[in-house]
């Protein structure tokens, strides 16, 4: 039986190195691409050809193979915060990269494109955020996530998607030095390294947020499930947890008395959001990990690590 062939960009990335591991155990050949610019060289999983490439470079996307069977595009800069200090780079990374790669889609005819979004293509809703909704970015960075969708449907003549509008992903395997990106994981690695939580924005701000494995498990899935094709899927649990909450677990997990230090919110940040599941749940039934466990989980990885 000859392997499908799935082009993973990101593959140095959180998200994309934890999919092309599981990948790799359900016996795809696995081709990961990133350029290192957010992700590292140790997250490159042993048993996948990997090309080191800055997709939005035109004349660089030649490196890529030409027979490929679907594409997870998980590339890009992932920072709202970081989007408003350099726009034209977030603009590269995010749309460019995506325009030049639906681009050679369309010329080596490959009819699956899966696209990480990002729950901050919405802007700020009151209640859950629908797929229907208007969308009204706050930052550079969902502005061009938004564009990105945008351009992947007015091709999807060409290729079936699935555009996954991923909300607060955490979990082992974060990144816990990087301090604009991951709320969960900035807020676990201050108060594993300094004993104090320093919070950018009021406490009673809310996120969806979905622990890496349940992640991981939806994209697989739409590898092979007919109901998520060419449809746009929130990917969060539908559940509401306020930056207070999270600030208690995080203090009961660490057994002592942490100091919280609120200052002022950043740039483009979103008050609260979690997502509508309406269309998921048509197409899955997943029963996702509890925030206590998966803060559990997280928490004894990061110890270690």
């Amino acid at each position: 039986m000859i392997k499908k062939k799935i082009l993973v960009t990101g593959a140095a990335g959180f998200i994309g190195s934890k999919i092309c591991t599981e990948l790799i155990k359900k016996n795809y050949s696995i081709i990961g691409c990133d350029d290192f610019s957010t992700g590292s060289k140790k997250n490159i999983i042993k048993g996948i050809k990997f090309i080191k490439i800055d997709l939005s470079n035109k004349k660089a996307i030649n490196k890529l193979p030409k027979n490929i069977d679907y594409i997870f595009h998980l590339a890009g800069q992932s920072s709202g915060e970081k989007s408003f200090e350099d726009p034209l780079d977030d603009l590269k990374r995010n749309f460019i990269s995506t325009y030049n790669l639906i681009n050679y889609a369309k010329e080596k005819k490959i009819k699956n494109f899966f696209y990480a979004s990002s729950m901050s293509v919405y802007g700020d809703l009151v209640g859950k955020a629908r797929v229907k909704d208007f969308c009204k970015p706050l930052s550079y960075y969902g502005l061009h996530k938004k564009l990105s969708e945008d351009y992947i449907i007015n091709n999807s003549n060409n290729f079936n998607f699935i555009i996954f509008r991923m909300f607060n992903v955490y979990g082992p395997g974060q990144d816990l030095f990087n301090d604009k990106q991951g709320m969960v994981s900035i807020y676990l690695a201050s108060i594993l390294k300094k004993n104090k939580i320093i919070v950018k924005g009021s406490i009673k701000r809310y996120r969806d947020l979905i622990y890496i494995d349940d992640v991981v498990d939806i994209w697989i899935e739409g590898l092979k499930n007919k109901k998520m094709k060419n449809k746009i899927i929130n990917l969060g649990t539908g559940q509401k947890t306020k930056v207070s909450q999270m600030l208690e677990i995080l203090k009961k997990l660490h057994a002592t008395k942490s100091k919280v230090i609120i200052k002022k919110n950043t740039p483009g940040d979103q008050h609260g959001i979690y997502a509508d599941k309406s269309i998921f749940e048509l197409v899955n039934k997943k029963n996702f990990l509890c925030i206590k466990e998966g803060f559990q989980r997280f928490y004894n990885w990061a110890k270690k690590n």
